[in-house]
């Protein structure tokens, strides 16, 4: 849920609570000015009378559901709340003897009967424990219902994960008998490619020459990463020139490419098949026939990581079906791999396209050569 909208819930439920407070509380008021104007035919002094003795109840109706309950019994601390009422009904107390010593005369203009001590004290007694009990059990319904719903929402909750568990097992089941699929139909390809290759490569070496680049593409596609998720940016360099081989190939050496890359890569490691996914956008979309606005594939390396950039003229007319997937999964793999270590931005105009990926890289150690090679 938004977090405006949570605030916009918490606020009317908050509005609801004092609405009803405010009912009940009026409520009791009527009910109370009512015995009242029996014994006290005035008005005015049954409203003088009962708001004081409303001001005081509520005062320990709330002292005790909202200050003191929370922080004695609901933490176990019984011998604190019992010390809390005591006080709560010495000043019950007080503020009864304040009513009759001086706001009874004012109101009425006489003295109010002398009462003995502990008949004030028994009397005083119902006088606080109204507002004691109401408040205990409205605290205890209160807590209830709150834990209620933590209950609600825990269950919900652990079916959601449940639920949640079980689609990714689902899928994971899927992965595997999708995974297993795909060691089959590849084991009898590359043997059908090497048959090609060898029968190609002393009549036609150009075809096995492309046969060749077309295998490594593939073999790249299916192994496996290493335990940090990477390959050599010399393995996906390599996957990238043999890419722009077979298009060289493809028609005849009749299209323009500048491509430029650094002699020597410092043993970077680089997530897999994002560059060469790029270069396959850049052969889908782009021109490569007019010398004028070549292709342009650009790989640099400095102190601050890896730079790649690619500028090209759109094509226009029938273009390679494409669903756009490629773009998304580059997006996607950059986001959870190189969380704020990368800068990915992209220039699309009406009859040019140009991207420029930035990662910050690190340097392969001796070991992990070791480990990959």
């Amino acid at each position: 849920m938004p977090p405006l909208q949570n605030k916009r819930t918490s606020l009317r439920k908050r509005l609801t609570t004092i609405l009803l407070h405010m009912g009940l509380w009026l409520l009791y008021a009527i009910l109370q000015l009512t015995a009242s104007f029996y014994e006290m035919p005035d008005l005015l002094k049954v409203l003088y009378t009962t708001s004081y003795i409303f001001v005081t109840l509520s005062t320990i109706f709330y002292a005790n559901s909202e200050w003191l309950l929370p922080r004695t019994l609901e933490k176990n601390k019984k011998l604190l709340w019992l010390l809390g009422i005591i006080i709560l009904f010495g000043y019950s107390l007080i503020a009864r003897y304040f009513l009759i010593s001086t706001l009874y005369p004012i109101i009425n203009h006489t003295t109010y009967p002398s009462i003995p001590v502990i008949s004030l004290l028994l009397s005083n007694i119902w006088w606080w424990f109204q507002p004691v009990a109401f408040s205990t059990g409205y605290w205890f319904a209160k807590v209830s219902i709150k834990r209620e719903r933590m209950m609600r929402l825990q269950k919900e909750e652990l079916n959601r994960r449940e639920t949640e568990q079980l689609r990714l097992k689902q899928e994971k089941l899927e992965l595997e008998v999708a995974y297993l699929r795909a060691q089959i139909n590849p084991h009898f390809l590359f043997n059908t490619l090497g048959y090609f290759y060898n029968k190609t490569a002393n009549s036609h070496p150009d075809v096995a020459e492309g046969i060749a680049a077309l295998t490594n593409i593939m073999r790249s596609s299916l192994k496996k990463k290493g335990p940090d998720g990477m390959v050599s940016l010399e393995e996906e360099i390599e996957h990238i020139e043999s890419l722009i081989s077979i298009y060289y190939m493809r028609f005849n050496n009749n299209i323009h490419i500048e491509y430029s890359r650094p002699d020597n890569l410092h043993g970077q490691r680089i997530l897999p098949h994002i560059l060469i996914t790029l270069v396959e956008n850049a052969f889908k979309h782009g021109e490569l026939h007019n010398a004028a606005y070549p292709l342009k594939i650009k790989l640099t390396l400095d102190d601050h990581g890896l730079y790649f950039c690619i500028n090209n003229k759109k094509r226009i007319g029938p273009k390679e079906i494409s669903n756009g997937i490629g773009m998304e999964y580059v997006q996607r793999q950059l986001d959870n791999t190189y969380p704020k270590k990368y800068s990915f931005d992209i220039k699309d105009t009406d009859l040019f396209y140009s991207l420029s990926l930035h990662i910050a890289t690190t340097e392969i150690t001796l070991h992990d050569q070791l480990l990959y090679n």
